[in-house]
């Protein structure tokens, strides 16, 4: 009804039209009757009046319309601003209560009222907009632009009023949009509201659409004065905010509009300019090459003046010096990115001949500079502008410059800067590659000999690496090639250069060769022997890629299948391993899978027929087979035909053949992956092997072995048979302990067991023993070291199989159980007593058995006939938690943690160390063997066995079962550091003579043992109840960790220090907790003292006083050597210490109960007269602890203990008489202390 009247109304009036219009709303529906009704009016027929009439009727309308809106504001303004005037009586609470109710209704209503009309009068403003719109679009253009422009002023004028409803100022700022781009009458003043609206509107939508918009209206922001800075400032920042914006330098449109603004005014330039520059150092590639793009048009677009000179002078200079003399590297190639706009358009007039201009007076002084950071840079910036010419100058001046910087270049190839020297080889062969055909061959020759010759055989990897990857580069000029033809086979010695990277290059070469030019022959360059080595023994990277190079050869698909597996057959004849490699990566590198499986059913025939093949061409086939059958095996397709391949019958024919260990662990991989069903007999041959495991413990390919032929046996189901095989050789070497050692053998080893006869007896191995008496003249016994050797090595398998579920719920099954926990009990204790006196003592019995300790404690497996656990099990039973599931774990737990404990202080007292002997139990002391030097290999076996028990505290604290037993490990992890560090003082002393080798398996002892210490510590600290049961114990473990780090570095240096450093950092909250926590714990008011005669004072603190005390003072020469130059090398300890007050100052709490130690560390050096420690650790308390005054305010127990210090410090001051030296120290200590005593303590003091 309404649309009917719409359109009928167009023939009476414009005023009709437009109050028909305002009733429909402003819909998607509304506008569409519209444009068809305005679009249809027509200069030539009956609608004139309309046309004619209606701009002025719009016109009236926008008027009538914007002044009420206008009306709303300013009523809405009187009534924010207004207060309302008070009542004039005072009405009764129920009166007033029902007044104030009535009198918010009526004003709700009012506001609602006057929101829909305000709302309405929007509506019909968004209308007559659009009217407009259609006005000025008309396909005709039957509608007179100047008498629109009265209507379309008045809303562009008032367009600051509806900035609260987007929609009505989206239609003006179409409506503006349109005019300009129209061109009509009027359009300047259309601009000043409308451009900023739609400039930020892009700024704030962050649409694409904007950005175009604004760029097709670029030439508007002409009309603005940008010389007028208090009128254009926002829009200069809303233009300055575009140059930031990711949606306009990533848009070509936004680079556009961004260059074009630089020609809009001078200011504008400069800050545009400065903002770019603030943008470089965290700007990502593709931003900075924008920024490039954007300063070039903008340079381009320029007319020469000062805006230009600014482009060119000031920022384009100062990148070329910044990119020069740039102390990153990566800031200096981020400048470059940018460069890199004028460097891409140096075609372009005028371009050169300003890269020459800018450029010149600096690269070349800079090349020549003592800084090599300097010479990097600019050899990096010469490189991109390469060639580096002067446009205006003669042939004879370009030719001199070019050959300069051909000079320079070959002048930085042999630069003593490896980092120059990297970029200027891989700089050459990119201008060689560039400009090949232009350069001169006396040139080439130069750069390419001295590449060749010299720099493949460089010191730095990182140069030879350059090497390989510039002549990669160059190889992209087909013109070098016949050149590099002969110059390629200097390279080959690459492929047996040390570093990993440089190899894998040189391979990359060869496939790049054999790719790019046609009938080259690889092994021109490296000899085919020398890659076959390669292939055989290298990295599996570089193996990969050898196989790929010689895929095509050794194995072509382009040939049929019998000639490729006669190809492959002449390679392994040639090198088995080689060969055997080559299968392994074979399906990766694109080899077909029929093809390979008909490989697989040759080297199989080839295996069972070995005509004229020896035993390292088995060896070969065999590892070739397994690895054929590892990569065809996931196949479906391809395994049925494998297992026809591969018969039971054929397996154990294979086994029989194999000539090695390796090649049976080939056999069993076979079988486990195949058939596991079709194999019987092969029990015998499989276990042999497992049992040939002596030595084992080291040996990472013997490891991989066994692990192969652990899976063939649990496929099998053969499990429980190499089970009782293992228990029972523990059995026959713990019977070997106890027959040599006296160690008591539990009643389930048979006493009577004997090793199976031999036509050689001989008495134990002296080396074994350490030359000690014989304990029983029974004691014959045959090859003792061999069965030990193999019991260690059947121990490490032990403890591997445990970590597979599988496996261990095997183990924890198997009825050979207890029989083996037993031995391994007993070897571990000879394992454990003998370690400072054989070198071929093994830590792997240990682990075997805590291992196996852990797991059976978790899945509550117990003991029958084992006395000591009897016992155990009787005190379980008299404890608070005597639930049966709990009884068997703790009883198992606990005798291990017993024996275990029992041995190693048994060889911790036998060291000799007196300094931790009150802590150990009273067990007896073994006899010395008389020599008072021990060998540093039977010192790392101990760690070895002291990192092992520390990890088994741990895993049993993890798992949570190792409750009742934190007070005994506890003093076993305190004598465990204690023991680190006396021997550390020993190798200092030079007592212990360590070669490289053993010192650094040493420092991995000492590393992990310091790891477990520490997080034993971190878990008992967590459950406070059972921590506050073992004070000071926390607190005393932390210091010795602590005294452990610093007699690392005092003795074995900075370098050990620093690589322990990151071991201790995740654990320092823990170990400041735990020096804090006798307080915390306790929560306890005073403060904890050490007594100097029953307990040292900890050596970490002893230390960090030397530190402070060099850093106080000034000292001479002469004074360092008495003061100790140590104190000023303990680098890592000082950033221990670092990491230590940043977490103190964090808490204040905790700050308060640790720093009572330092400060009680100078009341031990007042008793001890020792003034110089106690000025440092003073002035670190005060200087460092706590900087500020204001901080010392919650520190309750430190200022009890400043308020003791101060007056001690007073009366040893007045005490020493003329003792200047100890005079002047106390005062300068006294002075430290003074404000905190001043400002906190001393009212307290005198009330």
């Amino acid at each position: 009804m309404e649309r009917r009247r719409l359109r009928s109304s167009l023939q009476t009036s414009a005023e009709e039209f437009l109050s028909s219009a305002k009733k429909l709303g402003f819909s998607k529906s509304t506008k569409a009757s519209l444009k068809s009704l305005i679009y249809n009016l027509s200069p030539s027929s009956d609608s004139d009046d309309l046309i004619s009439s209606l701009p002025p009727s719009l016109h009236r309308s926008i008027s009538l319309a914007v002044n009420k809106f206008k009306s709303f504001s300013i009523s809405d303004s009187i009534s924010n601003s207004t207060p309302q005037s008070p009542p004039a009586k005072r009405l009764r609470r129920s009166s007033r209560h029902r007044k104030n109710d009535d009198a918010s209704e009526h004003e709700k209503q009012r506001q609602n009222h006057k929101q829909k009309q305000k709302e309405s009068v929007v509506e019909h403003l968004e209308i007559y907009t659009y009217i407009a719109f259609l006005c000025v679009t008309h396909p005709e253009c039957a509608f007179s632009a100047s008498d629109l422009l009265a209507g379309v002023s008045e809303l562009h004028d008032n367009l600051y009023l509806f900035e609260s409803d987007s929609t009505l100022l989206s239609e003006i700022a179409n409506l503006c949009e349109e005019w300009w781009k129209r061109d009509l009458t009027g359009k300047e003043s259309l601009i000043s509201l409308s451009l900023p609206f739609l400039l930020s509107r892009s700024l704030t939508w962050k649409k694409k659409g904007d950005v175009h918009r604004v760029y097709s209206l670029r030439e508007a922001f002409m009309l603005f004065d940008f010389e007028d800075e208090e009128s254009i400032e926002d829009l200069k920042n809303l233009l300055l905010h575009c140059v930031i914006l990711p949606l306009y330098f990533k848009t070509e449109e936004g680079r556009k509009f961004i260059a074009y603004v630089f020609g809009l005014g001078g200011q504008l330039v400069t800050e545009a300019l400065a903002m770019i520059k603030s943008q470089i150092p965290f700007g990502k590639k593709s931003m900075l090459e924008a920024y490039g793009e954007i300063v070039f048009r903008a340079w381009k677009a320029l007319e020469a003046g000062e805006c230009k000179d600014e482009i060119e002078d000031d920022f384009l200079q100062g990148l070329i010096e910044s990119a020069i003399h740039s102390s990153s590297p990566a800031f200096a190639a981020s400048i470059r990115t940018v460069l890199g706009g004028f460097i891409t358009q140096r075609t372009t007039d005028g371009v050169e001949k300003l890269l020459f201009r800018l450029a010149e007076p600096v690269i070349f002084r800079s090349l020549q500079v003592a800084n090599s950071n300097v010479r990097h840079n600019a050899l990096h910036l010469l490189l991109d502008l390469f060639p580096l010419e002067d446009p205006d100058a003669t042939k004879e001046v370009g030719d001199t410059l070019l050959d300069k910087q051909f000079f320079l270049l070959d002048k930085l190839l042999t630069d003593e800067c490896p980092d120059v020297r990297v970029v200027a080889v891989e700089g050459g062969c990119r201008i060689l590659n560039l400009f090949w055909e232009v350069i001169p061959s006396p040139s080439i020759t130069k750069i390419l000999t001295k590449i060749f010759d010299d720099l493949t055989h460089d010191s730095c990897t990182e140069v030879r690496l350059s090497t390989v990857n510039g002549i990669m580069y160059l190889l992209g000029n087909p013109y070098s090639h016949e050149v590099l033809k002969v110059l390629l086979p200097r390279m080959g010695h690459l492929i047996l250069d040390s570093a990993l990277l440089v190899r894998v290059a040189i391979v990359d070469l060869l496939l790049l060769l054999v790719r790019d030019i046609r009938n080259f022959q690889f092994h021109k360059v490296v000899q085919l022997d020398l890659l076959l080595s390669s292939l055989a023994n290298d990295h599996p990277l570089v193996g990969r890629k050898i196989t790929k190079l010689l895929l095509p050869s050794y194995f072509p698909s382009r040939v049929i299948r019998e000639e490729a597996c006669n190809r492959f057959i002449a390679l392994i004849r040639r090198s088995p391993v080689a060969g055997a490699r080559f299968c392994e990566f074979a399906v990766s590198e694109g080899a077909s899978l029929q093809s390979l499986k008909e490989l697989f059913s040759v080297v199989i025939s080839l295996i069972l027929s070995p005509d004229g093949l020896d035993a390292q061409h088995i060896d070969g086939l065999l590892t070739a087979a397994s690895h054929l059958c590892d990569n065809l095996v996931n196949y479906s397709s391809v395994k049925a035909a494998l297992e026809d391949v591969v018969s039971g019958e054929k397996l154990k024919r294979m086994f029989a053949a194999a000539p090695t260990t390796h090649a049976k662990s080939c056999v069993c991989k076979i079988v486990t992956a195949i058939s596991p069903d079709a194999v019987d007999g092969l029990f015998k041959d499989c276990l042999g092997l497992i049992m040939s495991c002596s030595g084992i413990c080291g040996d990472t390919n013997r490891q991989f072995q066994l692990r192969s032929a652990h899976k063939m046996v649990f496929s099998c189901d053969w499990f429980d048979r190499m089970f009782d095989a293992m228990a029972k050789h523990l059995e026959i070497t713990a019977h070997g302990c106890h027959v040599g050692f006296g160690i008591e053998l539990p009643k389930c080893i048979d006493p009577s067991i004997k090793r199976r006869k031999t036509n050689s007896t001989i008495r134990i191995s002296s080396k074994f023993v350490g030359g000690t008496k014989k304990r029983s003249s029974n004691f014959v016994k045959s090859r003792f070291d061999e069965d030990y050797a193999i019991a260690t090595g059947i121990a490490w398998q032990i403890k591997e199989l445990l970590l597979s579920e599988n496996t261990r719920n095997a183990i924890l099954t198997s009825r050979s159980l207890e029989a083996a926990f037993l031995a391994l009990k007993v070897i571990s204790e000879i394992s454990i007593l003998q370690c400072l006196k054989c070198e071929t003592a093994s830590s792997s019995p240990v682990l075997a058995y805590t291992t196996l300790t852990l797991h059976m404690s978790l899945e509550n497996i117990g003991l029958k006939g084992n006395k000591n656990f009897s016992a155990r099990k009787r005190e379980c039973l008299g404890s608070s938690d005597s639930s049966p599931e709990s009884i068997l774990w703790k009883a198992l737990l606990n005798s291990t943690v017993d024996h275990l404990f029992n041995c190693a202080y048994k060889v911790l007292r036998a060291d000799g160390c007196e300094k931790y002997t009150e802590l150990l139990p009273d067990v007896p002391i073994p006899s010395d063997d008389g020599s008072r030097f021990i060998k540093p290999k039977r010192i790392s076996n101990i760690l070895k066995v002291l990192t092992a028990l520390l990890k088994f505290i741990v895993d049993a604290i993890v798992v949570g079962i190792a409750d009742g037993n934190q007070e005994s490990c506890m003093k076993f992890a305190m004598a465990s550091i204690k023991f680190l560090i006396f021997n550390l003082k020993k190798y200092s002393n030079s007592q212990l003579k360590f070669t490289e080798e053993d010192l650094g398996e040493t420092f991995v002892c000492l590393r992990s043992s310091f790891t477990y210490a520490a997080k034993f510590l971190s878990l008992l600290l967590k459950s406070s109840s059972k921590a506050s049961l073992l004070l000071p114990a926390p607190c005393n473990l932390a210091n010795e960790l602590f005294n452990l780090f610093a007699s690392v570095e005092e003795c074995l240096g900075c370098r050990h220090a620093a690589h322990l450093i990151t071991a201790v950092k995740p654990w320092m909250p823990d170990l400041i907790l735990a020096l804090g926590s006798t307080h915390l714990l306790k929560q306890t008011s005073g403060s904890s003292t050490f007594n100097c005669d029953k307990y040292p004072f900890p050596l970490w603190i002893t230390t960090l006083g030397k530190i402070e005390l060099y850093e106080l003072q000034e000292i001479s020469s002469d004074e360092k050597a008495v003061h100790g130059s140590k104190s000023n090398g303990f680098s890592a300890f000082r950033k221990l210490v670092d990491m230590m007050v940043q977490l103190l100052r964090a808490n204040s709490d905790v700050l308060d109960v640790v720093g009572v130690i330092f400060l009680n560390g100078s009341l031990v050096g007042l008793e001890r007269k020792d003034f110089d420690h106690v000025l440092g650790l003073l002035h670190f308390v005060c200087m460092k602890l706590v900087r500020h005054e204001k901080e010392w305010k919650e520190l309750k127990l430190m200022l009890a203990s400043v308020q003791g210090i101060y007056t001690r410090v007073e009366v040893e001051e007045k005490g020493l008489g003329d003792d200047v030296d100890g005079t002047q120290t106390l005062k300068s200590a006294r002075a430290l202390i003074e404000p905190v005593w001043m400002h906190y303590l001393s009212g307290e003091s005198r009330n």
